[in-house]
């Protein structure tokens, strides 16, 4: 009978020689983003498979069959179950080689039987228990991928613990043997150890630098010279090795390095990208604002409908003589235990506006005003018109002389063009059934002035400024750092502004990389990276004031109408080295680059205004213009009815006082 281990290291020798050589050449240069150096614990079983000369089990005081001893075969072979357990080092710099250094418990127990086919139960049993601390340092090489490994290296065992229990067979007569020492056993043995593995990594979703890995792994294990035969010592057939196919886990940890920045070949095409960011200089989670909100000067009725409909405020004559426009400056939600965020508190105000309209009037008894309705139907135009003219009279006690009312197909400021996309046109027929209120009396369309807790500010937003000199389709911007990462995008304005909020979570500071990745329309990629802070505010901020603007219907030139209220009302309110956030926007209807255009424009149509006006009156400011389009993350209001589209329309002026 052949030696099991040499046939099976040579086997296991040779498949690791071929894996080993087919890499040498092959091997990527690629940029890892694994934990190099880890940490953590093995565990597994060994299929121990003996080979042991009689003499030396003859040698322990045994007597097994003479045929094993006077026939042709004197080699024993046994096979057990033990256990393998312990400790690990490993480096894995996702080369082609690293290591791997384990300190643990190695059972290598085996059992001999000598077979009687006549009688099996008669079989003589020898039973070795036979345990090392092994020290195993072992070469790790990377099969074509940093998580698929072969270790191969030495075996340094030394002796634990060596007993055995021997059961003699039917027609022996030596006694049983009951947990007895090994004599001659070495405290020390070595052999080789080696075998695949593959390394799972089990928090890839996760930020935290702390990478763990789960590697299930099999392997096989040559320990020789585990007994000395004192009386034999020159017969080679004495010697007594165990060879063992073991299967385990791994379970380690390390803490991986940041991801260092791709490295692009830069052709001589490649566009040139500069990347700069402007980080917020404290998160503020809410701001007492003063606000001058427009009263919307449009009420829309429901189609085919000449009755007010319900989601205006409507009083009685005994409510309409207490209802004053001051009752809608503080946040009617507060009495309640809850406070209305803005869009809320303007609507509110919005849904109002008959009474305030009503108010005004009683107040000015001079001024008049024009209704005129608008509808398929004239007639049903008229009716709604004359409806808000009753409201008036009747609960407010306005003069109906001062009231003039007028039906049409389309008001005077309806919406659409003929460059409306097909799709909207049901969104423009629905703003189109409405009474506008007409007057040339700027005491009745003044805005509403009201007081607001902001939560959303502005202020709080990252402001990302890519340039690129030369075409680039896209590009995308990866937040990483303090537990949280986040690609946003694809973009392709020249500016964006990204809420910071979220990046911070519930921490109080962090620091944080963004990595712009540009792409090429021939998918070649330009990759930038800036490092910034951010730092939560640990005082509550001072008041904010807030003016808007609104817009007619795919206009920006309506701004001219606001002109006087922008230089006599918001600039002198405008204090010496403050900044202002000037962000423009539109309703979804349209096309979403020509909108994004569109909002940029009524944003610098504003700005040149303010900045002329407070040149004149000797202010320094900061002026930060932005257009965010029909981005409904960043809308006023909801596009979902007719008053919440008109409200988008808008330009709003942040004005966030100095330190």
């Amino acid at each position: 009978m052949k030696r099991i281990p040499s046939r099976l290291l040579s086997s296991l020798s040779g498949a690791a020689l071929v894996a080993v050589g087919s890499l040498s050449n092959a091997q990527a240069q690629q940029v890892y983003t694994g934990a190099p150096w880890r940490f953590g614990a093995y565990g597994g079983m060994n299929f121990n498979m003996a080979g042991v000369g009689s003499q030396t089990l003859q040698g322990i005081g045994t007597q097994f069959d003479q045929s094993h001893v006077n026939g042709t075969n004197d080699i024993i072979d046994g096979t057990g179950l033990g256990f393998y357990f312990g400790l690990l080092t490993e480096y894995n710099p996702g080369a082609l080689f690293g290591g791997q250094l384990r300190v643990g418990y190695d059972d290598r127990r085996v059992m001999f039987n000598d077979w009687d086919i006549a009688n099996p139960s008669g079989q003589t049993r020898f039973t070795a228990r036979m345990t090392y601390v092994s020290v195993e340092p072992m070469l790790r090489v990377n099969l074509g991928n940093p998580n698929f490994r072969l270790l191969a290296g030495p075996l340094l065992s030394f002796k634990v613990g060596t007993r055995y229990d021997y059961t003699p067979g039917r027609d022996e007569t030596n006694p049983t043997i009951a947990d007895q020492e090994i004599p001659n056993t070495n405290s020390f043995t070595y052999g080789v150890s080696g075998g695949l593995g593959y390394d799972i990594l089990l928090n890839s979703k996760s930020a935290s630098s702390t990478k763990w890995y789960l590697t299930p792994f099999v392997e096989a294990s040559y320990m020789m010279d585990q007994r000395e035969n004192n009386d034999r010592p020159t017969d080679r057939n004495d010697t007594w090795v165990t060879t063992s196919v073991r299967g385990g886990v791994e379970l380690k940890f390390g803490s991986a390095p940041m991801a260092p920045t791709p490295v692009v070949e830069v052709a001589a095409d490649m566009p040139v990208v500069d990347v700069s960011l402007r980080a917020p200089s404290a998160i503020t989670e809410a701001r007492t604002l003063t606000e001058m909100f427009p009263l919307r000067n449009y009420f829309f009725f429901d189609q085919g409908a000449t009755t007010l409909p319900g989601k205006y405020v409507q009083l009685n004559s005994t409510q309409a003589q207490a209802f004053r426009e001051q009752s809608l400056l503080e946040d009617p939600g507060t009495g309640s235990g809850t406070t209305l965020d803005r869009s809320q508190r303007q609507m509110n105000v919005y849904y109002n506006g008959l009474n305030v309209f009503g108010d005004r009037l009683r107040n000015n008894p001079s001024a008049k005003i024009t209704l005129v309705g608008g509808a398929p139907s004239q007639s049903d135009a008229l009716a709604m018109a004359n409806s808000v003219r009753d409201y008036l009279v009747n609960t407010f006690g306005i003069d109906a002389s001062r009231i003039t009312t007028k039906g049409q197909v389309r008001t005077p400021n309806a919406s659409g063009t003929r460059a409306t996309p097909k799709e909207d046109l049901p969104l423009v027929a629905e703003e189109n059934v409405r009474v506008e209120i007409l007057s040339d009396d700027p005491s009745l369309m003044k805005p509403v002035t009201i007081r607001t807790t902001q939560t959303s500010m502005i202020d709080n937003d990252l402001v990302l400024n890519v340039d690129a000199r030369g075409p680039i389709a896209d590009y995308t911007v990866a937040i990483t750092g303090n537990g949280y990462s986040q690609t946003y995008g694809p973009y392709r304005g020249t500016t964006q502004r990204i809420d910071a909020r979220p990046i911070l979570q519930s921490a109080n500071s962090g620091d944080y990389t963004a990595t712009v990745t540009a792409r090429t329309a021939d998918n070649r990629t330009v990759v930038k990276q800036q490092n910034f802070r951010l730092v939560r505010q640990s005082t509550p901020p001072a008041t904010g004031q807030r003016f808007s603007i609104l817009f007619e219907y795919d206009e920006s030139k309506t701004v001219q109408t606001y002109e006087t209220f922008l230089r006599q009302e918001v600039a002198p309110q405008i204090p010496n080295n403050s900044t202002i956030v000037i962000h423009g926007h539109t309703d979804r209807i349209g096309l979403d680059d020509y909108n994004l255009e569109l909002s940029s424009r009524r944003a610098m149509a504003t700005q040149n205004i303010l900045q002329d006006e407070l040149r004149k009156m000797g202010r320094t400011v900061t002026v930060d213009p932005y257009g965010f389009g029909e981005d409904e993350s960043r809308a006023p209001f909801t596009n979902g009815t007719p008053e919440g589209r008109y409200y988008d329309r808008t330009v709003m002026i942040e004005v966030i006082p100095g330190s």
